[in-house]
């Protein structure tokens, strides 16, 4: 049993994809829930900074 979300979450995701689900699709999909969830927030925008730092790395 996973010990945490994100165990839990990667577990999930991994077996939606080895099932032979399209990863963009998913990704789509988990966006959307999670902007659901955290609607007052803008997970999209702020996954776009968070992507951007990465890349200056």
């Amino acid at each position: 049993m996973a010990t945490s979300f994100k165990e839990a979450l990667e577990t999930l995701v991994g077996q939606r994809i080895a099932d032979g689900e399209d990863p963009q699709s998913l990704f789509e999909e988990l966006l959307r829930e999670a902007n659901l969830v955290f609607g007052r927030y803008d997970l999209e925008y702020e996954m776009g900074l968070f992507n951007k730092d990465q890349t200056k790395k």
